[in-house]
């Protein structure tokens, strides 16, 4: 008995199906975490005098551009709330645009950070400006190494602004500095290399696991002596069917008298049988779209997606013709020196529940066997 509850097979999950869409998944996890570390250093700084105890009163600085340097922080704290937002974005609904919004929120991000951290160099001098660039650029490598274009938009600007100010603030090529700056650029550079290949590497496992699957659920889903679809694969397509309410044609055969065979040729004889019944079953369907099936022993049922009657008898004759020509020799059967079959047709209006076609097609195959075999009949 067919189970009509049968749920959906795991093959038809939806899965990664390109690199580009492996890339929309690693961003919809990490994008939230970026905004968190951006927003969470704009919000410290907006709130330095809290923190760090009325900390522009240590600075000479004009009080138009502490304005400036907060307005610079509530603009990050918008912006990082632009992209935690971005981040809840189904991967179905990525697209292009979504991509160059996107962009553009890492541009306008990192030229505030550049903004505010030259400020910090030239301005407030403070040594704290070269970590923070840091941290800001390694948090980038951390969250974008696997987009190459949104990483370089958020790191290039403040790496730049953090060499400007320096050359501003020493008015001059300061050699520890550069080779500081150099051994970074070195750092991140490396690490992305070194990230990239892991994510790499986890695409191509996912490629080869994705075909073991598909290997897997092809020997699940296929008759390992006949090469057709088994049992489970008919099932399932018989429940795809119905549930869909499409209409089709069902065929159920029956090898006609192959105990006799078996009995007089052996059992390795009637395997070789039943492949060659199959393998006249496969050429006689009209597209590779139509399913062949071994139902059990030497049992077949064939299924004729969005045929007409006449479209399934003219499948009949077609077997039929086929397997005398053929000529798979059967001396103990009592309706040809060759091997038949007997057919039973059905029809499904798409109102059918698959266990009633499966009888009614199953009434019509004894009907044949009932009037002589080696014939069809509904």
């Amino acid at each position: 008995m067919i189970n009509e509850q049968r749920k959906t097979p795991l093959s038809s999950i939806p899965q990664w199906q390109s690199r580009e869409h492996m890339v929309s998944h690693a961003l919809s996890k990490s994008l939230s975490w970026f905004a968190f570390v951006n927003g969470s250093f704009a919000l410290m700084i907006y709130l330095r005098n809290i923190m760090f105890g009325n900390f522009d009163a240590g600075v000479v600085v004009s009080g138009k551009l502490l304005t400036v340097i907060d307005l610079l922080m509530l603009s990050i704290l918008l912006l990082a709330v632009a992209m935690l937002a971005s981040s809840l974005v189904p991967k179905t609904k990525q697209s292009p645009a979504f991509n160059r919004l996107l962009s553009l929120l890492l541009l306008l991000q990192s030229g505030l950070w550049a903004v505010s951290c030259f400020s910090f160099i030239t301005a407030l001098q403070t040594p704290l400006a070269y970590p923070l660039a840091s941290i800001l650029m390694m948090s980038a490598l951390v969250a974008l190494y696997y987009w190459p274009s949104g990483l370089l938009l958020f790191v290039v600007p403040i790496w730049l602004a953090t060499v400007a100010g320096n050359l501003q603030v020493d008015t001059g090529l300061n050699l520890r500095f550069s080779a500081v700056c150099l051994t970074f650029t070195l750092i991140l550079i490396y690490g992305r290399y070194m990230l990239q290949g892991w994510f790499d590497e986890a695409w191509l496992r996912f490629q080869e696991n994705q075909l073991l699957i598909s290997r897997l659920d092809t020997l699940a889903h296929q008759d390992v002596l006949t090469g057709t679809a088994n049992r489970r694969a008919l099932e399932d397509h018989l429940h795809n069917a119905v549930s869909r309410q499409a209409s089709f044609e069902l065929i159920m055969l029956d090898v006609d008298y192959f105990k006799r065979y078996n009995d007089h040729y052996g059992h390795q004889a009637g395997d070789v049988c039943l492949a060659e019944v199959a393998a006249v079953l496969k050429t006689a369907v009209r597209t590779p779209e139509d399913l062949v099936a071994r139902y059990g022993g030497e049992e077949f049922v064939v299924m004729l997606f969005a045929a007409t009657q006449p479209g399934a008898e003219q499948v009949a004759d077609r077997i039929q013709s086929s397997l005398k020509r053929a000529h798979v020799l059967h001396e103990k059967s009592d309706v040809s020196d060759t091997v038949t079959v007997s057919m039973g047709i059905a029809t499904s209006d798409g109102s059918k529940v698959a266990a009633q076609i499966l009888a009614e097609a199953d009434a019509a195959l004894y009907r044949a066997k009932e009037r002589g075999r080696n014939r069809w009949c509904r």
